[in-house]
C-alpha cells in the first residue's frame, strides 16, 4: 500500500483487511488480504500472493477460491511456491508458469544459544507467551529486541519493524507472522519450536513452511543463515536439504469449499457448506469452524426464533466467519456474537452504547501477557466488527 501511494498517490489507492479499511472513492487500485479482496470490483490486473496456502488447514479454501475464480480483466498472476506446479497445470493446462531463482544463499548454522546469536537476527516462537520471554532474556544481556506477533495493530508492527529496520535494536523475536509479507534485513533466523498449532492440533512445521520462515534471512543478494536456538532440536538434514536446495515436494491436494452457498433456509444452507467437489484434487475444507459456530448459533433460542428468512440466515453467516481472534474454541463470546446478531436484525444496526461500553472495557494495560493478549485479541474483534457499515450507524 505504502509503496503504490508513493507512485500514485492516496486517493487513487485502497488498502482493505478485516482490521483496516482506507477506501478513497477515487481508487483504482486494491491492496488487500486475501480473506478482505472485494469480489464485487472488476479490475485488469489480479495478484495473489503466497498460492501454496490452498495447501493450508486453516485458510486453504480462501485461496483455493482465488485461484479458481479471481480473475483480472487483462492478467491475473498467482505468486509463490513451485511446489504448486504441478497442479496448477493439472487444474489450467493452458497456464503460463514463470520461474524466479532465489538471488541469495541459505545455509544451515546448527544450534547456538540464544545469547550466541549474531547480530540482525530473528528468533521464532509459536506462542506469544514464548515471545514475549525470549524478548526479555534478549533484553536483558543484549539490551534490546523489537517484538511482531499477529495481534498486534498494523501500527505498532511497523513501529516495532522499524525499530529493527533503524538498528535501534539488532534482534526481532516474532511469531510465524514474519514469514508473511515482511520483508526485513534479516541475516539469520533461529527457531526456538519447529511445533506450532494449526487450528486443530500441536504438530511440527512442514518443510515447505519452515522454508517460508528461515527464507526471511538473506534478501535479494545478501546470504542468509538459519538455525536452532533454546529448547528447539536440530533440524533433520532431509529438511536442510530441502531447504538449501529449494526442492519441496509438489502439493497434491488443495482445501476447497463451494461458493455457492443457498441462504433459502439454514438446512439448505448447511447442506451446501457441505457440499464436495467432484474434483479429487480439491479436498472439502477440515477447518469448519464457522460451520459449527453456525450450527450452535442456530441452536440458541434467542436465534433460532429469528431464522425464517433469506436475510436473517445470510446475517448469522456473515456473524459466524468473524475471525477468531481469540481462539476460543468453546465459543465463549458467543454471547456477544448473539447480540449482535439481535440488534442488527431487530433494529438494523448494533446499538452503539453497547459497543462503545465494551470497547472501554479493554482500555486497561495491567495484568498478565495471557490478560493483555486477550485484550489485544478482543480489541481486533472490535475493530473487525467497526468495518462493517452496514451494521453501524457510526462506524
Amino acid at each position: 500500500y505504502d509503496k503504490i501511494v508513493k507512485k500514485v498517490g492516496p486517493l487513487k489507492v485502497a488498502l482493505i483487511t478485516g482490521e483496516e479499511r482506507i477506501f478513497p472513492s477515487q481508487a483504482t487500485y486494491y491492496v488487500a488480504t486475501v480473506e478482505a479482496m472485494p469480489s464485487n470490483i472488476v479490475v485488469d490486473f489480479i495478484a495473489v500472493d503466497e498460492i501454496q496456502l490452498c495447501n493450508d488447514f486453516e485458510r486453504g479454501h480462501i485461496f483455493t477460491d482465488k485461484l479458481l475464480h479471481a480473475r483480472g480483466n487483462m492478467e491475473t498472476l498467482f505468486l509463490g511456491s513451485d511446489s504448486m506446479t504441478a497442479i496448477v497445470k493439472k487444474l489450467f493446462p493452458n497456464s503460463k508458469i514463470f520461474n524466479s531463482a532465489r538471488r541469495s544463499k541459505l545455509t544451515y548454522t546448527g544450534r547456538k544459544r540464544i545469547y550466541s546469536l549474531p547480530k540482525r537476527s530473528a528468533i521464532i516462537a509459536f506462542r506469544i507467551s514464548d515471545v514475549y520471554n525470549i524478548a526479555a532474556k534478549i533484553k536483558a544481556v543484549k539490551g534490546g529486541a523489537a517484538v511482531v506477533i499477529g495481534a498486534l495493530s498494523p501500527q505498532t508492527r511497523n513501529a516495532q519493524v522499524s525499530m529493527f529496520e533503524d538498528e535501534t535494536v539488532d534482534y526481532i523475536v516474532a511469531t510465524d507472522a514474519i514469514g508473511m509479507g515482511l520483508n526485513l534485513n534479516v541475516n539469520n533466523v533461529s527457531m526456538s519450536s519447529l511445533k506450532k498449532y494449526d487450528g486443530k492440533k500441536l504438530r511440527y512445521l512442514k518443510d515447505i513452511e519452515l522454508a517460508q520462515i528461515v527464507g526471511r534471512a538473506g534478501r535479494n543478494q545478501v546470504d542468509g543463515s538459519f538455525g536452532s536456538t533454546l529448547d528447539c532440536p536440530k533440524i533433520n538434514n532431509a529438511t536442510i536439504r530441502c531447504i538449501e536446495t529449494h526442492d519441496f515436494a509438489d502439493i497434491n491436494f488443495l482445501y476447497w469449499r463451494s461458493r455457492n452457498l443457498d441462504f433459502s433456509t439454514l438446512h439448505s444452507l448447511v447442506n451446501s457448506l457441505e457440499k464436495k467437489s467432484s474434483n479429487p484434487k480439491l479436498l472439502k475444507t477440515l477447518n469448519t469452524r464457522d460451520e459449527n459456530l453456525l450450527k450452535y448459533l442456530a441452536s440458541t433460542d434467542s436465534i433460532r426464533k429469528s431464522l425464517n428468512s433469506y436475510d436473517s440466515i445470510k446475517l448469522l453467516w456473515e456473524i459466524s466467519t468473524i475471525p477468531d481472534y481469540m481462539k476460543n474454541l468453546d465459543f465463549s463470546y458467543s454471547n456477544d456474537l448473539i447480540k449482535i446478531f439481535s440488534n442488527v436484525f431487530d433494529h438494523g444496526n448494533i446499538n452503539l452504547d453497547w459497543a462503545k461500553k465494551e470497547a472501554r472495557k479493554l482500555h486497561n494495560i495491567e495484568g498478565s501477557i495471557d490478560m493483555l493478549t486477550y485484550r489485544l485479541s478482543k480489541i481486533r474483534f472490535w475493530n473487525y466488527i467497526s468495518n462493517k457499515k452496514h451494521w453501524l450507524s457510526n462506524n
